[in-house]
């Protein structure tokens, strides 16, 4: 079944640049006429379906003065929008990310909650994955089917005690039932929801309401939450976003009309990373799952991105011979190291390159994929490392044979801890169904250094996908650069890997098939007799004019400190201290209550900034908050708007040192979670001395103490004010400003210095190691 029209996502702002107009021009448009595409939330930003703006702009005509050059009168602001999108790589939407899936922290929070103990409550004694499906149904239906979704609101609106639980089920498993069924699922997800015991009424419909409010992209959160958590076997857990997007853009290119099938679609990762990639090419997505559990989440994620996918469940024939018709692409994530399923198995497959062992299934999913291509098609399949140089007979000869025929282009080692259920480092296989080999190498590449620590795992972010890719795909796309090699172990090639933070050889199949093991791992052909390029000897010039700059600032504030210290004397000191509350001597004002300024009245893109408790970073506030409220928004909330020398504080959530307003954030807003102080002209206390004193041990527990004793850590303003202060007179305020602020500007230059001359040794020992500088 074809995806129709693939719903790339928009926001406002993309489409005036696309249809080229001002963004003024598109909410005008968005409220002057009714019929204009409904928006869908992605966290808190408003993102629009691609295909819904291009038709409804198709009865839109340029005006004559506003035509560009090279347009004709009749363009219409369709024929812009579809122009400008064919000639760019497709955008992803925000919240379902590219790479590491960059997701709003609200919806990171969210998908915390649920996996956490409220989870727990809702469940009771029913699985873990009973839960997960109530979230994604949720999810699910509120972004895309808000007119069935608002039958759920009512109903939870109407009830109110826990006889109305097993009814307010009932509607979510009818409504998960339909959906799925509607779009050729017989996945029994109703019979799922009613497995939960929710101990209240109160427990369900937070929990549904706080699925409700997430954005796309929390969707592929609930399903690692759940991988990490439960620790599934290879066969269950999820495939992580960057794995699955670097898989798509090795072997697919924007725009191309493609079939993509999955033979083991899992949670269906790899089939929403190929439709994000190829935008709106209408091409096909197949998937064939082992498990109806699996296949109703990849049912509704991709439903969820706007796609409606063919997806089959327990294959009547575990591996069935050869298509008639093979598919262009592959992307596929089978199962590590297990055994055949029983059933005919063996019997019936087609093993062109040698029959598999019965215990292993590794290369039983190689052949299968490659028997699922047409002609010249590729895949790319995750395989574990050690099936690259295993010792077992049979897979040692199938490898032989892979190489010999040329069905093996090329082999990355990825980073370890990319799964949430293994440590187990992977590789990518490059595959292609060809008639005799194409070409006399095969590529290794290593990149087990890339990836960003996140919390127990690595992400591949975008950066290490396209360091990889701009490697791989000229190999694979025959790029005239790679006419400079020099046979396989050319020095340019390495050179270019290199550059990238990776390791890269051309192999000869000869040399691969005289090795007894005919091994595929990287690690076996990197590493030995070559340096590759020379390090940048500009970046090691750099590295060295920056320690030597921040040595000279670093020298000039320590002329200007007396001492160690910066001049100080011990002792009780002059007289005349005062002690007041922080009400007497500060306005204390909350911020507006989360109703006034909701999840859904936010904004990523333009407008005043929203200060959250975690844009309070070591005493200060962030440059770039994430938030923001369009700007007529704000007009109506001048009584919280912040000016210099304002302190912020925590006001709902874990306590942290109350933050100093400088000028650059005048006019940012307060979020419902911050209270601003405000000292009073008479009060006679330097705001800089307040804000180092309330940094102080003693207050910050003060604060802690107070917040931790309601239910959820929350300071009321009334709390806070009863805070203790106490402060010497002004000129003596100012003194110790002025010496901590001194002190403060020394440790940072320290701190600077000592990050130069950390980059500076790490640029010179890659020079003296190479042999491209000399110690003296």
């Amino acid at each position: 079944m074809k995806h129709h029209e693939h719903i790339g996502l928009v926001t406002r702002t993309q489409i005036a640049d696309r249809a080229g107009v001002r963004r003024p021009a598109v909410s005008n448009w968005a409220r002057r006429h009714k019929d204009f595409p409904t928006p869908v939330r992605s966290g808190d930003t408003e993102l629009f379906h691609e295909a819904e703006v291009a038709r409804w702009l198709t009865n839109r005509t340029v005006p004559r003065s506003q035509l560009l050059d090279g347009e004709q009168a009749g363009t219409t602001y369709a024929d812009r929008f579809r122009r400008t999108g064919d000639d760019r790589p497709p955008a992803e939407p925000k919240a379902v990310g590219s790479g590491a899936s960059r997701v709003a922290a609200e919806d990171r929070k969210a998908v915390d909650q649920l996996m956490g103990r409220l989870g727990d409550r809702v469940r009771g004694p029913a699985a873990m994955a009973d839960f997960v499906n109530l979230c994604l149904i949720v999810m699910y239906v509120r972004h895309a089917e808000p007119e069935r979704w608002r039958r759920i609101e009512d109903a939870m609106s109407a009830g109110q005690e826990a006889r109305d639980v097993p009814s307010l089920l009932r509607n979510l498993g009818d409504l998960a039932q339909d959906t799925l069924r509607r779009n050729g699922d017989r996945t029994d997800m109703r019979g799922s929801l009613l497995q939960l015991e929710p101990r209240s009424w109160d427990d369900l419909t937070t929990a549904v309401r706080t699925a409700a409010d997430t954005g796309v992209g929390a969707f592929q959160l609930v399903w690692e939450s759940f991988s990490a958590r439960e620790g599934l076997h290879s066969s269950e857990f999820c495939s992580p976003v960057g794995l699955a997007s670097l898989a798509a853009a090795l072997v697919l290119t924007a725009g191309q009309k493609a079939t993509v099938l999955d033979p083991y679609t899992r949670g269906g990762e790899m089939l929403a990373a190929a439709c994000r990639y190829i935008g709106d090419a209408r091409g096909t997505v197949q998937g064939e799952t082992l498990d109806g559990r699996l296949q109703a989440v990849a049912s509704l994620y991709l439903l969820h991105l706007g796609v409606r996918p063919k997806l089959t469940s327990t294959r009547s024939d575990r591996w069935p011979p050869n298509r008639e018709h093979g598919v262009d692409v592959v992307l596929t994530n089978p199962p590590f190291n297990m055994s055949d399923a029983p059933g005919p198995g063996r019997r019936t497959g087609n093993w062109p390159y040698g029959s598999p062992p019965q215990g292993n299934d590794n290369f039983a999913w190689v052949q299968y994929v490659l028997g699922a291509l047409r002609p010249g098609g590729r895949a790319v399949v995750v395989m574990p490392v050690k099936a690259g140089n295993s010792v077992n007979a049979a897979e040692r000869e199938i490898r032989r044979a892979l190489v010999r025929g040329g069905a093996v282009e090329c082999v990355i080692t990825l980073p370890s801890h990319l799964f949430s259920g293994t440590p187990v480092p992977v590789s990518l296989w490059v595959l292609r169904r060809v008639e005799r080999p194409i070409r006399d190498d095969v590529l290794f590449v290593d990149a087990q250094e890339l990836g960003t620590r996140v919390r127990r795992r690595r992400v591949l972010r975008d950066a290490d996908r396209e360091a990889m890719t701009n490697v791989v795909r000229p190999w694979l796309d025959e790029s005239p650069w790679l006419g400079e090699r020099q046979g396989p172990d050319g020095e340019s090639y390495l050179a270019g890997a290199a550059d990238r933070g990776l390791s890269a050889v051309a192999v000869a199949r000869t040399v691969i098939m005289a090795d007894e093991g005919c091994s595929l791992r990287p690690a076996d052909y990197l590493g030995g007799g070559t340096y590759g390029a020379a390090p940048d000897a500009a970046q090691l010039r750099q590295a060295d004019e920056e320690a030597s700059e921040q040595m000279d600032a670093l020298r000039l504030l320590e002329r200007r400190g007396a001492g160690p210290g910066g001049g100080y004397l011990t002792g009780a000191g002059p007289g005349g201290w005062n002690e007041a509350t922080l009400e007497d001597l500060c306005e204390i004002r909350p911020g507006p209550s989360y109703t006034r300024i909701p999840a859904e009245a936010r904004t990523t893109d333009a407008g005043t900034p929203l200060v959250f408790p975690q844009d309070l970073v070591g005493g200060k506030i962030v440059e770039v908050p994430q938030y923001r409220v369009p700007w007529l928004t704000a007009e109506r909330f001048k009584k919280f708007e912040l000016l210099p020398d304002d302190i912020v504080c925590v006001r709902t959530g874990a306590q942290q040192q109350p933050a100093l307003v400088s000028g650059p954030q005048a006019g940012w807003l307060l979020s419902s979670n911050v209270t601003r102080l405000r000292v009073r002209p008479d009060a006679g206390i330097d705001p800089l001395y307040l804000h180092a004193y309330l940094g102080l041990r003693y207050a910050r527990e003060w604060m802690s103490h107070r917040a931790a004793a309601t239910a959820a850590p929350s300071l009321s303003s009334a709390a806070l004010g009863h805070l203790p202060v106490r402060f010497p007179p002004i000129e003596r305020q100012r003194q110790c400003v002025n010496l901590l602020g001194e002190l403060g500007q020394r440790a940072e230059a320290h701190a600077a210095y000592a990050s130069a001359l950390d980059r500076l040794r790490a640029e010179l020992t890659e020079h003296l190691l190479h042999g491209s500088a000399d110690p003296r």
